[in-house]
């Protein structure tokens, strides 16, 4: 399957866009099946929570040209939240957030050592995101695949919460789920509301964020407002 590309309002729109389930490989712009004696001993696992899990984000990140294999993963005691926070492209993103008897299905894209440095400056580590190791027991790989360390990004800033609580991503369904979803349209309009546009329309509120540099920096300053820091992670940072 060719990868497509996507206007600046469908990365606003549709994030964290599709994955496919199972393992897969990107390659030469094409998402194919992932060769079951794949080399995996130069690369680094990094565990995928948001749109890192889909081909079209790699392909963005790493070119048309890039080859990454992405295998599926299994995390025990985890959920994935909206971020209290707002991306250049105008998406309100993700991150994991711990969550006792939750299971969700995600994925580990594993990189090369010049992929990863390329993924540090697109997660904005040390501004958005922290780079953190994972505690491997909380992980379950569904491929005969040797995992000695997991690597990969949490927030910062904060979860972005209503009465003390995160807000899941109704796009990737986790089981045990004990936190209310929501959806990137429902995500957008209620920080619309916060940045003082209730009621506006949602393909409005995009353009207005993607054209108006101001309004953009409101709407960041508006999310973090409302952020919450989780406690008792999975993870720890990893100083870069």
């Amino acid at each position: 399957m060719r990868i497509p590309t996507m206007t600046m309002q469908e990365r606003a729109l549709n994030y964290p866009y599709e994955a496919p389930s199972g393992d897969y490989l990107v390659k030469d712009g094409q998402c194919l099946p992932l060769p079951e004696q794949y080399d995996f001993s130069s690369r680094t696992a990094i565990l995928s929570v948001g749109s890192n899990r889909a081909p079209v984000q790699l392909m963005k990140k790493f070119g048309r040209t890039a080859e990454v294999p992405v295998t599926e993963a299994v995390v025990t005691g985890c959920d994935v939240v909206h971020v209290a926070g707002l991306s250049g492209y105008g998406a309100v993103p993700c991150a994991p957030y711990p969550s006792k008897g939750s299971v969700i299905s995600l994925n580990i894209a594993w990189l090369t050592k010049d992929q990863l440095h390329e993924m540090h400056a697109t997660e904005s580590v040390g501004i958005a995101y922290d780079f953190v190791e994972w505690d491997i027991s909380a992980v379950t790989t569904m491929r005969d695949v040797r995992l000695e360390r997991l690597f990969g990004y949490a927030s910062c800033i904060g979860a972005f919460q209503q009465s003390g609580s995160p807000f899941a991503l109704s796009r990737i369904p986790a089981k045990g789920r004990v936190f209310a979803e929501r959806n990137q349209a429902e995500m957008q309009l209620a920080l619309a509301a916060l940045t003082g546009f209730d009621g506006i329309d949602l393909h409005e509120w995009v353009q207005l964020i993607h054209s108006d540099k101001e309004v953009h920096r409101r709407a960041e300053q508006a999310a973090r407002s409302a952020a919450i820091l989780p406690d008792n992670t999975l993870w720890q940072i990893v100083d870069i």
